[in-house]
């Protein structure tokens, strides 16, 4: 039962992200808008997507906490609460501008794609091609995805820093900095060297596992 559900809730996810893909493929076209608009409560509902889409990711983190799957959980962890505190800090203002923020569509991108390359080989765990994707492209969306959170978080940063009668000004400081920081330092240093350790055997026809799958099959 709980395989079934585990696949459902990952078909889910496979499904949202490509729809986010979608509506980023297709911004000039009159049915995407309503994804960037703010509602009457001033409510995005591109943002209530991913919130919905990164709750699952939360539920993968404590399926690694409880070791009912394998992964990094401290770098799951920081990954998904930099993505949360620009989806809540970060984001919004750049999708509801005139014209939306380059930074905040290069971001957006960085994520589908990479969330687009990493559900296939959870659903189709033997296959080489899904395995493939999953390792190879965070190599190109990582970065970029990085870079641009940074970026992001500066510019918000930037103008909340003259506005400290903000009731969460040292909380929403706190968050922008770390995401500034972890992503400058930590980023360049441990978690991009990490993926390529995983992504270029791949990328080179040296990936072991795959090897000794193919020879077993």
């Amino acid at each position: 039962m709980e395989g079934i559900f585990i696949t459902l809730l990952n078909t889910a996810a496979l499904a949202g992200w490509s729809l986010v893909l979608g509506i980023l493929l297709s911004q000039s076209s009159e049915w995407t808008l309503q994804f960037f608009e703010p509602s009457m409560s001033d409510r995005i509902l591109l943002i209530d997507l991913l919130i919905v889409l990164e709750g699952i990711c939360f539920v993968e983190i404590g399926r690694i906490a409880t070791g009912q799957i394998k992964g990094n959980l401290v770098l799951g962890v920081v990954l998904h609460m930099i993505r949360m505190t620009c989806l809540l800090l970060v984001l919004p203002d750049g999708l509801v501008a005139a014209e939306s923020d380059n930074i905040c569509i290069m971001v957006l991108y960085s994520w589908a794609l990479t969330e687009v390359g990493r559900y296939p080989m959870y659903l189709f765990p033997s296959s080489s091609i899904a395995r493939f994707v999953r390792l190879v492209l965070p190599i190109i969306t990582f970065p970029i995805g990085a870079i641009g959170e940074a970026v992001g978080a500066y510019g918000v940063l930037s103008k909340l820093w003259d506005n400290n009668a903000d009731s969460l000004y040292w909380i929403k400081i706190g968050l922008l900095g770390g995401v500034i920081g972890i992503n400058s330092l930590l980023g360049p240093t441990m978690a991009y060297p990490a993926l390529l350790k995983k992504g270029l055997p791949v990328l080179l026809g040296k990936d072991v596992k795959a090897s000794t799958t193919k020879k077993s099959a």
